[in-house]
């Protein structure tokens, strides 16, 4: 396996990988796959060295990442809870 496809993977996914809803996840993975396949040959990486860095199945790995996105985003509160007087108007 090679380190080069292994950083390649790893930034590729972090530039291109979003929370989205379970119903869009695997049409974006099949979309990913072959965008990072491209982004990889132009890059000068042997695919099948993208396919050991993924662990034989690029579009799994894209798959369980953008499960892995999605479940973060759902942990992570969208603002911080502030604690803020409510203004009042004079009457």
């Amino acid at each position: 396996m090679s380190d080069r496809a292994d950083d390649f993977l790893m930034l590729w996914f972090a530039q291109h990988v979003k929370a989205l809803p379970a119903v869009l996840r695997l049409a974006e993975a099949v979309r990913l796959a072959t965008d990072c396949r491209k982004d990889a040959v132009a890059a000068g990486i042997p695919l099948q060295e993208i396919r050991d860095a993924a662990g034989g199945d690029l579009i799994r790995k894209i798959l369980d990442a953008l499960n892995a996105a999605f479940a973060r985003a759902d942990e992570a509160p969208l603002a911080p809870d502030i604690d803020a007087p409510a203004e009042t108007t004079p009457s």
